[in-house]
């Protein structure tokens, strides 16, 4: 397989979107997302922590593209821009599943 010969720009932008995914707070806000767009004050206590660190943490995501902002009066809301990134997500965990299923036959034949 050829290997792509992108610009390194590319990779700096790959980076970016993967190190906004890179948290777990993040994440669990992206998949309370998949039921449509959110105010803070929703999403805050779903994930388990304050307001003001959800809005930060939604914040990385806008910035990485990955989120969009809709105002209505003093709310804010969030949508995700590309609902593709529900599939990376979900591709992630089929991966981690592989992983941790691996570590479990590995721990079974030790205890053999």
């Amino acid at each position: 397989m050829r290997r792509p010969d992108y610009d390194d720009r590319i990779y700096q932008l790959h980076a970016a979107v993967c190190k906004a995914l890179g948290h777990p707070a993040r994440m669990k806000a992206l998949d309370l997302l998949r039921e449509g767009e959110q105010c803070v004050c929703r999403l805050a206590p779903q994930v388990g922590v304050t307001e003001s660190h959800m809005s930060q943490l939604l914040a990385v995501l806008r910035r990485a593209g990955l989120v969009d902002t809709r105002r209505d009066g003093h709310t804010i809301y969030y949508r995700v821009r590309d609902e593709r990134v529900f599939e990376v997500l979900d591709h992630m965990r089929e991966i981690l599943a592989d992983q941790l299923a691996h570590l479990e036959d590995l721990a079974a034949a030790l205890s053999r």
